[in-house]
């Protein structure tokens, strides 16, 4: 995708579900920024290539600009399309359409559906091509199920909306597709093949629940003390939560005509309601939201980032364009292929992403979260984990601007690891807010928060010069290096060490993918590291590594492909500053250990070492 297109094409077919890869013959609708006479085709055929954004490129737009300010096209492959007759080409796109990519779990769930409907052919003799028909059967088999006239639906726009007062008994009716079941529509009045939804025993108003996934809504629960206990997190399916009352107690829906789409509490049949939030696991208790970002935000989902977990062994965060995109925690026992599908879930965004890596120790958690504020001077601030251990994880860029203050702020502190939790929003192009059921612990709690307000976003971090993230590891005690080699299309060399210390704790610094780690190398204390670095027309790239041991006499091997290095002698001692902008990086051998001005010991000296006084964990919350 390029600045030149006021567009974006979705990257599946609008027939089938199944997503396009590159060369795949595809069919799209003429976009009108392209209709330039009266005879303009109304379609194009074209040859589909997916849309990375490769920062290098002056004319690729940033994920966030280019997910929030681009109207969405439909397209199909060519083959499907031509089995669909002209009256039915418009409906399926109303019916499958989505605006989040579900997860890789979801698409796997999918894919063994449509095998057990081609029991015939055996596992080896099944294509693509086969799962494609089997799929367009199933949208047409959704098409039958109608229980809205078409007209009506077209009437509308594509979809139609109802209103449900909660204070009366309610009806729904459901469909099924690709194994999953679907709310239609919802009615005060027992209409044909409808279903009573069941509400609280005593009639009274409570919280209303429902889950949904990028198709649909499909349970709805009136009476709290039917949800499962406990809730658990399910990738691509999420909650949402209302609380009813005589004041706000009217449930308005949104439906194609075959799936419900949204759910909106209101206060009278003719008000509109607000986007709902959707919670991967829902809050238990009262939550306060913070607002990072001072641009505009679309429907939040909110992704549960769970600090005490046991097992955590590192954090990864993934930034693009200096934004937070996602965040990681990475488990004992944890397989490759789960690592390595996890590094490729944002599809375009992830191949040119900058993956920040956070090893903690044994004993080691999150304890506090804080934010450097770069409001107003900047369009967002900055998030930084604590540990109790006083090391720091920031989630975003160094200051770029010496002469700007640095204000440092705590949200809020997890004195039991039991409550150690938050929530991050994880749709849209970046993280914009966290939420958090623990303390609040602004100096301004009514810091104002502008969740679903605002204009669509064009700006990016990056529109600030000379931004880059700051990493650093001490060099003494070192006793392995796992070097991590670059990922994005293209590009060469080194991009992240991972240093494993005599006591077993591990730093980072640099970027690290864990997929894209190299064999690791022992390090001599009395010995050196060298580090080949090239200058290329974007910046500088670590090329090689050598682990000199003290009895050794020279970097140099005679690799013709290391001629143009610059060798730079690192000594093990002190510390290790690796500076980086996606493929390119900056380092620097530092002889002091701690730098001045380490953040660490800032927040020490304004927040203090509260987890000295840790409490005990309590009995965990169970959600409802």
């Amino acid at each position: 995708m390029d600045t030149s297109q006021s567009f974006r094409l979705l990257p599946y077919c609008c027939f089938c579900l199944f997503e396009l890869e590159a060369g795949d013959k595809a069919i799209r609708p003429v976009h009108i920024s392209e209709v330039r006479a009266p005879d303009t085709p109304t379609t194009i055929i074209f040859e589909y290539q997916p849309w990375v954004f490769n920062p290098q490129d002056p004319q690729s737009v940033p994920p966030r600009r280019w997910k929030r300010s681009r109207e969405a096209i439909p397209i199909a492959h060519l083959a499907c399309c031509h089995e669909w007759s002209e009256t039915f080409k418009r409906r399926p796109w109303g019916l499958v359409r989505y605006d989040f990519k579900p997860p890789s779990s979801d698409l796997l769930r999918r894919r063994l559906f449509l095998l057990k409907g081609l029991g015939s052919k055996t596992p080896k003799n099944i294509n693509k091509i086969d799962l494609q028909q089997q799929a367009r059967l199933g949208v047409r088999s959704l098409l039958d199920k109608q229980r809205i006239p078409q007209q009506v639906i077209d009437a509308n726009s594509g979809c139609v909306h109802f209103v449900v007062d909660l204070r009366q008994p309610i009806w729904g009716i459901g469909v099924a597709f690709e194994g999953l079941k679907y709310m239609s529509y919802l009615s005060n009045k027992q209409l044909p093949d409808f279903e009573r939804v069941l509400a609280r025993s005593d009639g009274s108003l409570g919280k209303v629940t429902y889950l949904s996934n990028h198709l649909g809504v499909g349970t709805l629960y009136l009476d709290e003390t039917r949800l499962p206990s406990p809730i658990k997190e399910c990738p691509g399916v999420w909650w949402s939560c209302f609380r009813a009352s005589e004041r706000r107690s009217f449930l308005r829906g949104i439906t194609d005509g075959l799936k419900i789409r949204d759910l909106q509490l209101v206060e009278s049949p003719q008000a509109v309601g607000r986007p709902p939030i959707r919670w991967s696991i829902p809050p238990t208790g009262p939550i306060w939201f913070v607002d990072l970002d001072a641009r505009a935000h679309g429907t939040p989902h909110f992704k549960l980032m769970d600090c005490g977990r046991p097992g955590i062994t590192a954090y990864s965060a993934c930034m693009i364009d200096g934004d937070l995109v996602d965040l990681r925690c990475h488990v004992q026992g944890e397989g490759r292929d789960e690592v390595s599908t996890y590094y490729n879930e944002g599809g375009g965004d992830r191949p040119h992403a900058v993956w920040l890596y956070f090893p903690v120790q044994d004993e080691e958690r999150v304890f506090e979260v804080w934010r450097r504020r770069k409001k107003p001077h900047s369009c967002r601030d900055i998030p930084m984990l604590r540990t109790n251990k006083g090391r720091v994880f920031v989630l975003g860029t160094h200051p770029n601007d010496t002469r700007l203050p640095v204000t440092l702020d705590r949200l809020t502190s997890f004195p039991s690891s039991t409550n150690a939790k938050f929530w991050y929003s994880c749709l849209g192009g970046c993280v914009d807010h966290i939420a958090f059921v623990t303390e609040d612990r602004r100096h301004d709690k009514n810091d104002p928060c502008a969740l679903l307000v605002g204009p669509a976003a064009v700006l990016s971090s990056s529109g600030v010069g000379n931004q880059y993230f700051y990493t650093m590891a001490k060099l003494e005690d070192v006793v392995r290096v796992v070097p991590c080699q670059a990922w994005a299309p293209g590009s060469t060399g080194i991009v992240g060490l991972l240093f494993i210390y005599s006591d077993g704790h591990r730093e980072a610094v640099g970027q690290i993918r864990l997929d894209y780690l190299l064999p690791s190398l022992s390090a001599d204390p009395a010995g050196d590291m060298w580090l080949g670095v090239r200058q290329l027309s974007y910046g500088f790239v670590v090329d090689a590594i050598r682990l000199i041991p003290s009895a050794g006499k020279t970097v140099y091997g005679g690799n013709s492909s290391e001629d143009g290095l610059n060798w730079h002698r690192i000594e093990w001692r002190g510390r290790l500053e690796w500076l980086v902008w996606y493929g390119s990086c900056f380092i620097s051998h530092q002889q002091q250990t701690v730098p001045p001005g380490d953040l660490g010991s800032v927040l020490e000296a304004q927040g203090g070492r509260e987890w000295e006084n840790e409490v005990e964990d309590r009995k965990p919350i169970v959600s409802p």
